[in-house]
């Protein structure tokens, strides 16, 4: 639906009524544009010359872009068509989190990182090297990098921003690498268990190897896991491992975010997580508590 750029105008005048009719009327007719209304706002607010209407209509779009982007993502987790696409579901989130990104944007974002690696795949290779081959591209090609490993900063927690920098906490990193093995058919799965994930290579059925992204990923059987478990500090008995799908890495990804910003103190942000986090179902993964 088209947005009318008058009856807007005529809308964002109306944005600072305390009125509580007004405003649930406002909302409602902004709401019933769809979501091109989030683009029309955010154009009508880099038009408008006064600092404190600019604030409001910013404000407005954002609460809306949250609206349909929640509503987005509880349609692509009730899909039942096969494997959750990472990428979609990335997508969904990073924009989720920021009402000012672009879809097309986002994909040649993806598509830089994860062509450099397709066009190297191939059947004839071993997992092993086709995974060696892709540790290579991932962080000496393409150069991402490890950054804010005990979660504390925002700014390595977005997916987008770390396809932009190629620079991203271990949550971060972790979800672009497994995106990448996605997209090239590498059948890549993760583990999880109290407290943390690691990737693992699956063929037929079995778990052929493990892959620390940490340590750049660094191959190794499972006689070493114990070895990885002590390097993360967790005393955890492999037998508690579980093989999860793909909405395991979306669960991680936002208890990631979680916990950023419940240090943050910032709990409207944490409120929009917890909602995301409820429509992946109960299960969690981390047991940091957020109150550390």
């Amino acid at each position: 639906m088209a947005v009318d750029p008058e009856e807007l105008d005529h809308l964002v005048a109306l944005f600072d009524d305390t009125d509580t009719f007004v405003t649930e009327q406002v909302d409602a007719r902004l709401a019933s544009y769809g979501p091109e209304i989030v683009r029309s706002l955010r154009n009508r607010a880099e038009r408008e010359p006064d600092a404190a209407t600019q604030a409001l209509i910013v404000a407005r779009a954002r609460a809306l872009n949250t609206e349909f982007k929640l509503a987005d993502f509880q349609d692509f987790i009730g899909r039942e068509t096969g494997p959750l696409s990472l990428f979609e579901g990335s997508w969904i989130l990073s924009s989720l989190f920021d009402y000012t990104l672009q879809r097309e944007r986002y994909e040649d974002l993806f598509f830089r990182c994860s062509q450099e690696y397709l066009a190297e795949n191939s059947d004839q290779r071993t997992g092993v090297e086709n995974i060696r081959i892709l540790n290579h591209i991932f962080f000496h090609r393409l150069g991402f990098t490890l950054y804010d490993v005990q979660l504390r900063d925002p700014r390595y927690a977005q997916v987008s921003e770390a396809l932009r920098t190629r620079g991203g906490n271990p949550f971060v990193l972790s979800f672009i690498y497994l995106m990448i093995c996605q997209v090239s058919g590498l059948p890549v799965e993760l583990v999880c268990f109290p407290g943390g994930f690691i990737p693992v290579y699956v063929e037929n059925g079995k778990e052929l190897f493990y892959i620390n992204v940490y340590r750049g990923g660094d191959i190794f059987l499972k006689d070493r896991l114990g070895n990885f478990l002590k390097a993360t500090g967790l005393q955890i008995d492999t037998k508690a491992f579980r093989r999860r799908d793909e909405s395991a890495m979306l669960t991680l990804y936002l208890e990631s975010l979680r916990y950023i910003y419940g240090n943050r103190k910032d709990e409207k942000t944490g409120q929009i997580i917890d909602r995301a986090l409820d429509l992946l179902g109960p299960e969690r993964y981390l047991t940091i508590d957020e109150q550390e």
